[in-house]
């Protein structure tokens, strides 16, 4: 698998072009202007490079979906304990019994209608921790097309970039 040409953030309506720059570091440093992301380092360990770019988009997730969860809470009249940002291969989210939010960065590479869609799944489960007719009841006061908008979720899930779960290293998988 080649390294990415650009990150595309539809929720953001942001595409970021990527430019490699092969150096002697051995490390792999990240640079942003405008929509530019500059990736320095040695490129011969595209595992590495993986890496952080991994690391960059979980960034972004936090700078981006944590205050959109509390602008999506504060509509619903809801509150919640702390939100952590990871990449999970099968979960768009979670919420627990204690109130914690978990949302995957890869939200945001979806539409933002499908990214509020999943905010305000995980924001129903702190009234209802189940998917009983009560919750989906509150999902739709905020969500009118939800039966769609899961359906759609299947979809964009499969068109995820595969490098957000899958090494670019081939070797590391034959």
């Amino acid at each position: 698998m080649d390294l990415p040409e650009s990150i595309d953030f539809s929720a953001l309506g942001q595409k970021w072009a990527l430019d490699y720059q092969p150096s002697s570091l051995s490390r792999i440093q990240l640079s942003e202007q405008g929509f530019m992301l500059t990736v320095t380092g040695g490129m011969g360990d595209k595992e590495q490079v993986r890496q952080a770019l991994l690391a960059w988009v979980k960034k972004k997730g936090r700078q981006h979906l944590k205050p959109w969860l509390a602008d999506v809470a504060q509509d619903m009249g809801l509150s919640y304990g702390s939100v952590a940002i990871r990449l999970q291969k099968r979960r768009w989210g979670s919420c627990s019994a204690k109130r914690n939010i978990n949302l995957n960065a890869g939200l945001l590479f979806l539409p933002d209608f499908l990214v509020r869609h999943v905010l305000i799944h995980e924001l129903t489960h702190l009234k209802h921790l189940n998917h009983s007719p009560a919750f989906w009841q509150d999902v739709k006061r905020f969500d009118t097309n939800y039966k769609e908008n899961r359906k759609l979720l299947q979809q964009y899930g499969l068109k995820l970039p595969m490098w957000l779960h899958q090494s670019f290293d081939d070797n590391l998988h034959k």
